[in-house]
């Protein structure tokens, strides 16, 4: 019996962000472990509910999210100025709070979030054994947005692990059941 070949850099699929609907659930019902980072990804998480509250019922799982801190003026103008829902996404960032802390009162889980201050240059998934990263445009045009599954012990998981660790040390931690007075903060 041969060993499977480790795909170069780990990449095992390239694929637009949209065609990897069905591979989420499937990676999401195959795992422990979750480690999300995103601005909002609403539609990712109304796509996955079902899915992501089936993990949490699993017992021994962990979810892990990173989402904007709200309370960084400078992060959301800059965020605000990139997307084309720009004026939407502190709404959209409140919005995910809200589910994570929703999460956190059903099922426990997580038992954080961690808030980033910087820009994000892509939005990661990762699971046990794999991981999905996703770019985003230097553009505010909207378009089809390239996503790779990669291993996570390949050199990209290796980078996306370090990446992790970094942002632990960087980021703010909060309790879910602390994210609503983030958000009355954050309020103009």
């Amino acid at each position: 019996m041969s060993a499977t070949a480790e795909p170069p850099f780990g990449i095992v699929r390239v694929a637009p962000f949209a065609g990897f609907v069905q591979r989420f659930d499937d990676l999401i019902a195959s795992s422990a472990t979750m480690a999300i980072y995103f601005i909002h990804s609403r539609r990712w998480r109304e796509n996955h509910d079902a899915a992501i509250k089936a993990f949490l019922g699993r017992a021994g799982t962990t979810l892990e999210a990173f989402l904007p801190d709200l309370e960084n003026h400078e992060l959301l103008f800059s965020l605000g100025r990139h997307f084309e829902d720009g004026p939407l996404i502190p709404a959209l960032v409140a919005d995910a709070y809200r589910y994570f802390a929703r999460l956190a009162r059903d099922f426990g889980k997580p038992a954080h979030v961690w808030l980033f201050s910087r820009y994000p240059t892509y939005s990661f998934y990762q699971f046990d054994e794999r991981a999905v990263i996703a770019l985003y445009s230097n553009t505010s045009a909207k378009k089809e947005l390239p996503a790779f599954e990669i291993t996570v012990g390949s050199i990209l998981g290796r980078f996306l692990a370090a990446d992790i660790e970094d942002l632990k040390k960087e980021c703010r931690k909060r309790a879910p059941s602390d994210l609503e007075a983030v958000i009355e903060h954050a309020a103009p």
